[in-house]
């Protein structure tokens, strides 16, 4: 076996120099490490400190921070979006509360645009047409049985004119004669009034109730057939019973 002290070992170079000296067989450059001082290195070179900066010296570029341009990109772009959220919650709970303003306009201040005409066509003027069941007292026509009833009656008692009346019949009629007719309206007192009503029957017959008030004297009515044709387009009374 062989003695421990008699056996080689190499030491860390830190236990060298804790133990001081080189064991037997170290290497030769652990040795000359131990024994030779350690030449400083070189520090690098520091800068001089830049002096203090006069008051009223300018800023050189240098001297500014950096800029940071995106941080203001995203403070633009949030502030827009802030204002239009705002513009938008405040068209929605405003605007459909609160109506637009009226604005009065002066009767000096002529309008922006036309107002807009409104044509009424004109009405068509049409014949008046008689109540049948009023009393009638017009001049009556011949385009009708009961206008040439009511025209009969007009010519007796307001033109008083046994031609006018005998116009009316037909030529066949079996009304007497114009003399005799004459002689009947000359003794109906001036200013005697009259009304008629005309109640349809059959085609061209008519029942009439003639109503006569003379001056000083209670109405008195008198009912009538009267019996009328149509000859040619026009209306003529045939004959009264």
């Amino acid at each position: 076996m062989k003695s421990i002290l008699s056996t080689k070992t190499t030491r860390h170079p830190a236990v060298i120099d804790t133990l001081g000296g080189a064991p037997t067989g170290a290497p030769q450059a652990a040795r000359t490490a131990t024994t030779s001082p350690k030449t400083p290195k070189a520090s690098k070179a520091t800068k001089a400190p830049k002096p203090p900066r006069a008051p009223n010296e300018p800023r050189s570029p240098k001297d500014e921070p950096p800029r940071r341009p995106y941080l203001l990109r995203y403070a633009a772009a949030l502030l827009l979006v802030v204002t239009a959220l705002g513009w938008f919650l405040l068209r929605v709970f405003s605007g459909s509360d609160t109506a637009d303003p009226v604005v009065a306009q002066s009767d000096d201040v002529a309008p922006t645009s036309m107002p807009a005409l409104a044509v009424t066509p004109p009405a068509v003027t049409t014949e008046p047409v008689a109540d049948p069941s009023a009393c009638r007292t017009d001049q009556g026509d011949q385009k009708t049985g009961a206008g040439v009833v009511t025209a009969f009656e007009h010519a007796y008692y307001i033109t008083r004119s046994a031609d006018a009346v005998r116009a009316l019949a037909t030529p066949d009629t079996s009304l007497p004669l114009p003399e005799k007719i004459q002689a009947g309206i000359d003794s109906v007192p001036v200013g005697t009034t009259h009304c008629v009503r005309i109640t349809p029957i059959t085609a061209g017959v008519y029942s009439v109730v003639l109503a006569e008030m003379r001056p000083g004297i209670a109405p008195e009515q008198y009912p009538q057939t009267i019996t009328t044709k149509d000859i040619d387009g026009r209306w003529f009374v045939d004959s009264i019973s």
